[in-house]
């Protein structure tokens, strides 16, 4: 029987490659179509605001958080959880780092 040994730092060496980069930014870009997709249709604002860059998703609408979670007078749409997600990604609702 094999004992199995976790390769630990294994990541950052995947995420160093061309094809996994590559790969990123196309999900990246039909996640965003997703998101557009779940945003709610009243101005198209918000729907307009979706940008890809690099492996991420984005949202410029400087009210992004009251579509996504929503608020005491308003429902939680979720597009960007629900976009991201659908398109088997990772939803971080973190500020992007800087420099971007």
């Amino acid at each position: 029987m094999n004992r199995f040994e976790p390769a630990h730092g294994f990541e950052p060496g995947i995420r160093a490659q061309g094809d996994y980069r590559r790969g990123m930014r196309e999900r990246a870009v039909i996640a965003a179509e997703f998101v557009e997709a779940a945003a709610p249709r009243r101005t198209g604002y918000y729907e307009r605001r979706i940008r890809a860059r690099g492996s991420r998703v984005y949202a410029e609408d400087p009210f992004w958080h009251l579509v996504e979670f929503g608020s005491v007078n308003s429902v939680a749409y979720a597009p960007l959880r629900r976009g991201v997600v659908a398109a088997g990604l990772r939803f971080d609702p973190s500020p992007p780092p800087s420099g971007l």
